[in-house]
Order: structure tokens, then sequence, then C-alpha cells
């Protein structure tokens, strides 16, 4: 029987028993990956696979609680806002129904109503705070996510919103105003209780105009910034407060994808007006919060690169083990290549033993990831709403990211074993055999 086959038959009585048609050089690298080694040699393995297996666990963790922030604060944005606002270019909106009803012609437009911002000062006895009044169509409000934040009472609520903005409404009812649980807390009201609100626009002579309004309800949106800061008229009774008469600031409009709100409505737009394609404009989701999401993206990024720096260090410990174990095994790869071992067939089993590792340490982090992305799942990762917006958020877990950092963890492992194998490849028989007799004289 030849040198090498003679060796392969050797290697098979462990490994290769269970594997028969497993390659010479895979036989070699398990053999070399289970065996019993020295003391320093397999205390640096454990400590490699562990690198690898917590750069990964934390990349897994951080970049599924991400997904997760960024998906609640998009769902908790949008429950409150439009995917976008259609507005003139330099006016208000003074007849906005036949606008409306062209927007609605677009098949990619699902809901289009009209709206009134304003920033005013709304004050009880026992508080006052700086607010954003938004009017609203009580009726089109049913049919939108504010009606699941208010809650159960809803229709009641929107129902009494309309009637006290209606010219048959009694004098002696005040109009109703929706304010965020937040803000409830601020002014100390509850349902019932009157409030004024102060707005430096709509008086005569440049004087500040105040109204009074009954608080009809609250809602709740889980993200404090609107909890805090919105409040909600009815849009007759805004279009009232403001001196707008029948005009309105614009139109918020839905569409089938929201991702896309902002190319659909920049086409639509065009046609509104025949006179004048440049007629209105178009505020997406996206372009409003920009500055937001863009910082979201950065620290995401950023806090994934810091990570990531374990696996490096991991990557320069698998290159570690493998200059050790290549020491160790000297004699053993002087021996193979006088029977008869090709230089690539050394270079492929360290290649393949650092391969396994940084493979071992990576199912090894994603498990341990996911499992700590489940039992996150399950009992929450609750926030202090004052400083990230939002008071828990779920995790989510996308597979192309964890494909990516896996990807990643395993370019880094085989750049870790190139030089290692390399030298290892080079190696002469005579060198490793007379290495090995040097040290025990």
């Amino acid at each position: 029987m030849p040198p090498l086959l003679m060796a392969k038959s050797y290697e098979r009585r462990s490994v290769g028993a269970w594997f028969p048609s497993m390659p010479f050089e895979w036989l070699v690298a398990l053999r070399y990956l289970g065996a019993k080694r020295k003391a320093g040699v397999s205390v640096t393995g454990v400590l490699t696979v562990s690198g690898v297996a917590l750069g990964v666990w934390a990349l897994t963790v951080v970049t599924s609680v991400w997904n997760g922030f960024e998906a609640e604060f998009l769902q908790k944005l949008l429950g409150i806002n439009a995917h976008a606002m259609v507005t003139p270019q330099f006016d208000i909106l003074r007849k906005h129904k036949p606008i409306m009803k062209r927007l609605l012609q677009h098949d990619e437009v699902i809901d289009a109503v009209p709206f009134i911002y304003t920033e005013a000062i709304i004050q009880s006895p026992q508080g006052v705070k700086g607010v954003m009044i938004k009017g609203i169509d009580p009726k089109a409000a049913l049919r939108l996510p504010l009606a699941d934040y208010v809650g159960k009472k809803a229709r009641p609520i929107f129902s009494t919103l309309e009637a006290r903005s209606s010219a048959t409404a009694s004098p002696n009812d005040l109009p109703g105003i929706i304010i965020g649980s937040e803000l409830q807390k601020t002014l100390h009201v509850k349902p019932g209780d009157k409030i004024s609100v102060i707005s430096p626009y709509g008086g005569h002579e440049s004087e500040a105009r105040t109204a009074a309004f009954e608080v009809l309800g609250t809602f709740h949106s889980g993200m404090f910034e609107f909890d805090a800061r919105m409040v909600f008229v009815a849009l007759k009774q805004a279009q009232k407060f403001l001196r707008l008469h029948h005009a309105v600031m614009g139109l918020e409009v839905w569409t089938r994808d929201p991702f896309s709100s902002g190319e659909v409505l920049s086409r639509a737009i065009k046609t509104l007006d025949p006179d004048n394609a440049y007629a209105f404009k178009v505020l997406d989701w996206s372009k409003a919060n920009e500055g937001i999401f863009g910082a979201f993206h950065t620290q995401k990024l950023m806090i994934s690169l810091f990570l990531f720096f374990i696996v490096v260090v991991a990557a320069f410990n698998i290159m570690a083990t493998l200059i050790l174990l290549i020491i160790e095994k000297g004699r053993e790869i002087a021996v193979l290549k006088s029977i008869g071992a090709s230089p690539r067939s050394i270079l492929l089993i360290f290649v393949v033993d650092g391969q396994l590792v940084g493979l071992l340490g990576c199912l090894t982090g994603v498990i341990l990831g996911l499992i700590t992305c489940t039992i996150l799942e399950q009992h929450g990762l609750k926030m202090d709403p004052r400083v990230y917006f939002l008071e828990q958020f779920p995790i989510i877990v996308k597979p192309k990211e964890i494909a990516l950092v896996i990807f990643g963890a395993m370019v880094l492992a085989t750049l870790a074993t190139t030089f290692p194998a390399l030298r290892a490849a080079q190696t002469l028989p005579v060198e490793g055999l007379t290495r090995r007799a040097a040290r025990r004289s």
C-alpha cells in the first residue's frame, strides 16, 4: 500500500470510519481539531471560539433590537401622521374637496383627509404647556390609526367632537378637544374639565386669540413626544379658531405602500392643477423625519462596527491558535510531506481548521443571540420614553442581517488562517523533523 494511502487509512480509524468518502485534508483537519492538545493550545482554542461567539451574539441581539426600535417608531409615527402631506406651494388650500377627489382617483392612493396644523399654548388651572393643535375630520378619524389610540370610546368621542363643531351645536356646550396621556398628567385634567387654548394667530391686530375647550378624552400612542405635545380638535372648530373660514392647510394622504408614497404623490400632484404642474408640493414621512431616521441608521452602523471588532480580535486569536497548533504538529506535518502530501493539502488542512473554529463560534453566537432575542421579546424591552421616544418595542430578527454577520465572521476567520497555513505549507520535511529532534535534545 502506498505511504499516502497508509496515512489516509490511519486517519480513517477515527473520523474516517464515520465518513469514508471524506477528503484526506478534511480527515486530518478534524483529527487535529478534536485531538488532545497541550494546555496552552486548548485554552487558546476555547477562547477563540468564545470570542467569535461573543461577537456574533452581540451583533445578533443589537441589530434585532435596532430593527424593532425602527419598526415600532415608524408604526407610531404613521399612526399619528399620514404617509405624506400635499400642500399648496405658497398659500393655504381654499377649495380642498376637488383636489381630494382627484387624488383619490389614483390607484395607489387609499385615503386623503384635510388637516390644519398650528402651534398654541394650552392651559389649565394646574398647568401650562406648548402644544401642536391638529384639526381633523372626526368622521375620517374613525378609520385612521388614531381611533385605536383613543381606545374603546373612540366612536362616541369623535361623534361628540363633530357634534360640538356643527352649526346646530348648543351655545352652552364648549368645543371638544382630545389630548395625549402625558399631556393629561402635565395639566392634571380629566375628561369633562375645561382648558384654555391660546394662539398667536387668528386674533385682531396681531393679538393672541383665546378659546375655551372641554376635554372629551385622551389618546395613548406609546410615543412620548406625541402623547405630551399633540392635541386634536374638529376641523371646523380649528377653522373657526384660526379664522380660516373654509380653507385648510393641506391634505394628509395614505398610499398602499408608505415607502413609495413620496414618489407616487410626486407624480399625482402634477395633474391637480391643469395650469400649473408645480402648484402643489409633497412632504412624505421619510423627508419630514429625515434627521431622526438618519441618526438611527448612523447609530446602528457605528454600534455594529464597534461590536464587530470583537470578531476581529477573535480572528487574531484564530491565527494565534493555528500558529501554536502548527508548532505542536510540526513533526506530523513533516511526516505527511515525506509520505507524499502536497503543500496545497497542508494549506487546506489548516484553512479548514480555522474555518471550523469560526463556524463553531458563529453557530454558537447565533443560537445564543436568538435565545436572548426570544427572552427579550417575551418579557418586553422597556425604555424611558423621555429618552428613547418609545415605552417599549419588539425585537425583530432579520435573516439577511444574521447571514451578513455570519458571512463577515467567516471571511475574517478565513483571512486569519492564511498566514499560518501558508507557513505550514512552506515547511520542509527536514525542517520539521530537525526542529523536533532539537527540542528533544
